[in-house]
């Protein structure tokens, strides 16, 4: 083992000795053992070496280990570093997962102020075994699939794992062998824990059905790497050619997504929620994938699915859009402002305004679609300017009747954030002289010297 473990370490450019290597040692058989292979390196290949040891105070035998390990550092003459995380700061649940959290931001602290490059941990073949199976059964995505990586990068350097290729017994044995001390932690065995479950009851039966059997989930996961690696690159071809990345998120095009194969579809999707999710403490869930394929394929559009970590899919008529929810502004809906004389402007929103003014027949004034004309006859002051409300309805130019708003929208495809924004003008007698950007009542004939006609001017910056 000791060649094989050299071998290792060879392969992946460790033996330098300008490499500081910081050796998290719990104590435990594991990294007990790590912690005797490391010291066995002939002196003229070894890099520098320190220990790191976090005492959790979870178990009576805390102190002991702690003494323990920094026994066995002092008599090397290794540099040790110890955190005691008290349990006034235990939280009340989720253990597990605050020690870890603890447990490697105590390396990374150490690893910053001595300027280490290699933080070493003894996750053995055992432990892969164990992640690959849990993952499996909270039903993980994919790529998760492949377990714990050899080596990852981790504050200015790289988290390595040498030991993933030995089983825990190889580690047992050799610790025997070679009569190197350590300390067994009882709660190893206990049943509280989902790993321990798996350690002590579930990977057993499975070893007895196949003695083989810790082989060949970790070939399962090495052949999933593979597979996954060289699918890489036409999956991202077709990610790239169906979706855009904007400032607030994802924009997927519907028609190039319908016309993909259903697998090839599901994969698109897996990347896009990747990249959503990249920087999120929590993954999103697995059935994400085929509930939004399901959804953009067969859903009605101008609807909306949320998601994990308050990520929002809007699905418009031709894009999906993908993005995080900001926190709830203060409701528009009902808003309104007043416009009730001439040479007036109103400001709607920092970027908008309104304003009603006299038309001056000599002037060559550029009239357009943010412009309604409305004869002295047609005009009924005050305008109130508002967004929609249910059951608005209104008449407009090569309309027989009237078409509630809700219908215009429908007609022009308009997304759902648009039709709340839209503003409409509705004069004294409740009618609907124009939704701004949509449809304008006809207010004016011809222009005639001897009648007055006001202008309504909408303004909006580009910004």
């Amino acid at each position: 083992m000791f060649l094989d473990f050299n071998q290792i370490l060879q392969e992946h450019n460790l033996l330098k000795k300008d490499n500081h290597v910081l050796l998290a040692v719990s104590g435990g058989v594991d990294s007990i053992v790590l912690f005797h292979l490391m010291q066995n390196i002939p002196e003229a290949k070894r890099p520098k070496l320190s220990v790191a040891h976090v005492n959790h105070q979870l178990r009576p035998e805390a102190d002991k280990e702690e003494e323990f390990v920094k026994g066995l550092a002092d008599d090397y003459q290794i540099p040790f570093y110890s955190f005691r995380w008290d349990q006034s700061d235990h939280p009340k649940s989720g253990i597990e997962e605050s020690a870890r959290d603890i447990r490697y931001s105590f390396f990374e602290q150490i690893m910053k102020q001595e300027k280490m490059n290699v933080l070493m941990t003894a996750h053995h073949q055992d432990d892969q075994v164990e992640t690959i199976l849990m993952k499996l059964t909270r039903g993980s995505i994919l790529s998760q699939l492949t377990g714990i990586e050899f080596s990852q990068s981790f504050s200015e350097g790289v988290l390595v794992r040498p030991l993933l290729g030995f089983s825990k017994k190889m580690l047992y044995d050799l610790a025997d062998e070679q009569q190197w001390p350590f300390m067994e932690d009882a709660t190893n065995f206990e049943l509280d824990y989902m790993r321990n479950r798996f350690r002590n009851e579930i990977i057993p039966l499975l070893r007895k059905e196949n003695s083989q059997f810790d082989q060949h989930v970790v070939q399962f996961a090495a052949d999933l790497e593979d597979l996954l690696e060289v699918s890489w690159a036409p999956i991202e071809a077709t990610f790239n050619e169906v979706t855009q990345k904007k400032q607030e998120g994802w924009v997927l095009s519907r028609l190039q997504f319908s016309n993909l194969s259903a697998a090839t579809q599901r994969m698109v999707l897996k990347v896009l929620l990747d990249r959503l999710y990249e920087n999120e403490e929590d993954l999103y869930k697995a059935n994400y994938i085929t509930l939004l394929q399901d959804w953009i394929m067969n859903g009605e559009v101008n609807t909306q699915l949320d998601l994990q970590g308050g990520f929002v899919s809007l699905k418009e008529y031709e894009t999906v859009r993908f993005f995080k929810q900001k926190p709830k502004e203060p409701s528009i809906a009902n808003a309104h402002f007043v416009l009730d004389k001439v040479d007036q402007w109103v400001q709607l929103s920092p970027h908008e305004k309104i304003g009603l003014f006299l038309l001056d027949p000599t002037n060559e004034e550029k009239l357009n679609e943010n412009s309604l004309l409305i004869e002295e006859k047609n005009l009924h002051l005050p305008l109130t300017i508002r967004h929609r409300q249910p059951g608005d309805r209104m008449r407009y130019a090569g309309l027989k009747g009237s078409k509630k708003i809700k219908d215009i929208f429908i007609d022009e495809k308009t997304p759902i954030k648009q039709r709340s924004q839209a503003w409409l003008v509705e004069d004294s007698l409740g009618r609907i002289l124009w939704l701004i950007s949509y449809r304008k009542m006809n207010l004016f004939t011809a222009q005639e010297t001897d009648k007055l006609i006001y202008v309504l001017k909408y303004k909006k910056d580009e910004y």
